[in-house]
């Protein structure tokens, strides 16, 4: 294929104007004035065809964090409770004081990490179970650790699998004596 052909199939695909009208070719002041269409200029004829720059949308600084959420202190001997919207939060007990976990029902048993500074003393409902989910902890040795639970759904065990998002809720507890 010859440089003209190229170049008039690129600015069809460029300008997005093949089958709107004849090709028409365009002669650059560099062609030393011979009317000879330069390869790399050629216009649509009989349609209008105009390019804009391309928009870049910035992305937020990814080293920014977001705002972190608040730290809760309990009176000491407390029960303190914990819901979905605490997620990603911290909270301070001193050893013998429990944590009361409440969440929706689609999700599983939550966990702490490391064992040994909170024990699960008791859970009830959670996924699969339909009910709400209700978890107790008790502080048992002073130190830091994470509790945690996923989102699950029945689907997500089938197949083939549903592809719904799961949602991750953890809080941070230190545990002081």
């Amino acid at each position: 294929m010859n440089m003209r052909r190229v170049a008039i199939v690129g600015a069809c695909l460029v300008l997005g104007g093949c089958g709107r009208g004849a090709v028409t070719p365009i002669t650059t002041a560099g062609d030393g004035g011979s009317g000879t269409p330069s390869a790399s200029a050629t216009a649509i004829a009989g349609g209008t065809a105009s390019a804009s720059p391309a928009t870049i949308n910035p992305q937020p600084n990814s080293s920014s964090s977001p705002e972190p959420k608040p730290t809760v202190h309990p009176r000491e001997g407390s029960l303190t409770v914990v819901t979905e919207s605490d997620s990603g939060s911290t909270f301070h007990l001193r050893v013998g004081d429990r944590l009361e976990v409440k969440l929706p029902a689609e999700y599983t048993t939550p966990a702490a990490h490391p064992a040994g500074v909170l024990t699960r003393t008791s859970s009830t409902g959670g996924y699969p179970s339909g009910d709400p989910l209700v978890a107790f902890f008790r502080a048992d040795d002073a130190g830091n650790a994470d509790v945690d639970s996923t989102t699950d759904a029945a689907c997500l065990h089938a197949t083939p699998q549903c592809m719904i998002p799961q949602r991750l809720w953890s809080i941070h507890v230190i545990v002081s004596s």
